[in-house]
């Protein structure tokens, strides 16, 4: 398991976040937390823009949005981790 983690945070590192900083949003534009980022302690991609594209899963009544559908993807194969870690407010790395 610390090999699989250690992975994906070495491919997370290399292929960084899918989504590029750009300042400030606009004042109309709506934000959202990247839960997966937001666990990782991906601060470049913690807060992002939202679109009409932005991924998003349904889990235990609650909507939780992503900077990427690689976020997406991690998410759904583990949504228990992730959720439980922002229901706390809490972030971890996983490393």
């Amino acid at each position: 398991m610390k090999v699989w983690l250690l992975l994906i945070s070495s491919l997370a590192m290399l292929c960084g976040c899918a989504t590029a900083p750009q300042g400030a949003p606009a004042a109309n534009a709506q934000t959202g937390t990247c839960t997966v980022c937001r666990y990782n302690n991906d601060l470049a991609c913690v807060e992002f823009r939202m679109k009409d594209s932005t991924p998003k899963v349904d889990y235990h009544g609650q909507t939780y949005c992503f900077c990427s559908k690689t976020c997406e993807a991690a998410f759904v194969k583990n949504p228990a981790k992730y959720a439980r870690a922002a229901s706390s407010g809490s972030s971890t790395s996983a490393h």
